[in-house]
């Protein structure tokens, strides 16, 4: 796993850093009165050229792994599955994150919850909250196929199967939630509001696309991290904008998801290396 370490670390010191760059453009690449951006603001110049090089060095990065042919691609089980209990912790938080958004924005909804208009129901949030309830449980329905039996265990004598039509139900939602945010958010003229949050589900939808073709034995590690890792980067820098918490929720789901199924994918890997 060392041997891969610098996957996780590109991704989340990448996020860091664009976190902490879209925090400052946040406080003063935009005018207070108008929310038009500040012109030639240094803050917003440095995120988009972070954006950039962190997408050149993951592209480079991930030309490094070997290529796999698409009749010897690993099944699900066997491309995300490992013994550490740590790797699996990551998945876990990011799916009941994505449970956790589900109910807040089905409450929102609702009128349950502070700033939603009380005794009113707003059908969208009760649609984009469900779904991704849904989300959560397709990805909750894979992670016994996740975990490998420790050494003191017996390995089951058949593998767990992983249902890929399960796992395109996320990609659909996401999908969906790309064309509402779009939708809400294309009547701001200020593209810089709101550009990271277009992108960061664009890789997210990207990412669990490549993800359930692993299911269908058509998986390529390549092109999973090539979008895994700025899934990652874009889903923890959209953590900086002012938003209701179930869209936070959201984001550091689908951030940890994501982180948590790359860091599965790299254990796997080298496991299979070192079995060599």
């Amino acid at each position: 796993m060392k041997k891969y370490a610098v996957y996780p670390l590109l991704a989340l010191a990448g996020g860091a850093a664009a976190f902490v760059l879209r925090l400052a453009q946040n406080r003063t690449g935009f005018e207070a009165a108008t929310g038009l951006p500040v012109a030639g603001n240094l803050w917003s110049r440095l995120l988009v050229g972070l954006l950039v090089l962190t997408a050149l060095v993951c592209l480079l990065l991930t030309r490094k792994l070997p290529a796999e042919p698409e009749e010897q691609s690993p099944g699900f089980s066997d491309a995300f599955s490992t013994h550490n209990s740590l790797l699996l912790i990551v998945l876990v938080t990011g799916v009941f994150l994505f449970v956790l958004s589900g109910l807040l924005e089905i409450a929102y909804g609702l009128g349950l919850t502070s700033g939603a208009a009380e005794g009113s129901v707003n059908r969208l949030s009760l649609l984009l909250g469900g779904l991704t309830l849904v989300c959560g449980g397709c990805f909750f329905s894979v992670l016994p196929a996740c975990r490998r039996a420790g050494a003191r265990e017996a390995e089951p004598c058949t593998p767990r199967t992983v249902s890929g039509d399960l796992l395109l139900l996320p990609v659909g939602y996401l999908v969906v939630r790309l064309v509402t945010a779009y939708r809400t958010e294309s009547i701001n003229p200020v593209l810089e509001a709101y550009y990271i949050d277009l992108l960061a589900l664009v890789l997210l939808t990207l990412t669990f696309y490549r993800l359930s073709s692993f299911a269908f034995h058509a998986g390529q590690t390549r092109r999973f991290l090539l979008y895994a890792i700025p899934a990652v980067v874009l889903s923890l820098t959209a953590l900086a904008d002012s938003r209701p918490l179930y869209d936070t929720l959201f984001f550091a789901g689908g951030a940890l998801t994501a982180l948590g199924f790359l860091l599965l994918r790299l254990s796997a890997l080298a496991a299979s290396k070192s079995d060599l």
